[in-house]
């Protein structure tokens, strides 16, 4: 017959018992992990989880991108403006041919209702059509130069139109004063948003002696 002893903790009369430790568990609590059927459920609801936020992380990417290509767009656009704004009014690249209310880039037919457009090819695309990042060379060749170079992606062109003073009559022969509406298009030619992210900036700027050349 086995005989069971029960060895109990004594406290001698006037001591505090000394607290359990907090890594021992109560008798009878027994410990539980993650079953062989729980860890593939859970990495599958992960899975799902990290697909429906994949277009997110794409979306966000494009937007970015989307953004610098117009912060470029506006800052080619601002510097042509400012360069035209210097010009007098007698310089070529503001003049409009004899018979015409407005000067256009190559392929111009119209710059609005009442509008006599004459092309001038002082107003077609004044970038360059080729670059090589390695070296910040540009090229306007037809075709690429060679290894290294790419697009360049923007083109520039503006038009220059005639108006009386009051700034919605439109003028084959401006008076001794008169104003030309100069408006700059920028487009982009490559990335996230070809063509959609275009930029046009215009200003009305009021010449004496603003007959054409």
């Amino acid at each position: 017959m086995a005989v069971e002893t029960k060895v109990s903790r004594v406290v001698w009369p006037g001591r505090t018992p000394r607290p359990a430790r907090p890594d021992v568990r109560p008798d009878g609590v027994a410990e539980r992990g993650v079953t062989l059927v729980e860890v593939p459920i859970a990495l599958a609801i992960l899975g799902f989880g990290l697909l429906a936020m994949a277009p997110m992380f794409t979306g966000a990417v494009r937007t970015n991108a989307s953004s610098h290509q117009l912060t470029n767009a506006n800052t080619l656009a601002r510097e042509k403006m400012e360069e035209l704004i210097g010009f007098p009014s007698t310089d070529p690249r503001l003049a409009v041919a004899a018979n015409a209310n407005a000067a256009g880039p190559t392929g111009t037919t119209s710059t609005g209702s009442g509008s006599v457009v004459a092309t001038s090819t002082v107003c077609d695309n004044d970038l360059p059509r080729w670059s090589k990042p390695s070296t910040g060379a540009a090229s306007t060749a037809s075709t690429s130069p060679g290894v290294g170079w790419f697009a360049y992606p923007y083109t520039r062109t503006y038009t220059v139109e005639q108006f009386t003073e009051n700034l919605t009559t439109r003028v084959l022969t401006p008076g001794t004063y008169g104003v030309k509406l100069l408006t700059v298009v920028v487009r982009p030619t490559s990335g996230p948003f070809p063509g959609l992210r275009q930029t046009t900036q215009s200003v009305y700027v009021r010449f004496r002696d603003a007959s054409p050349n």
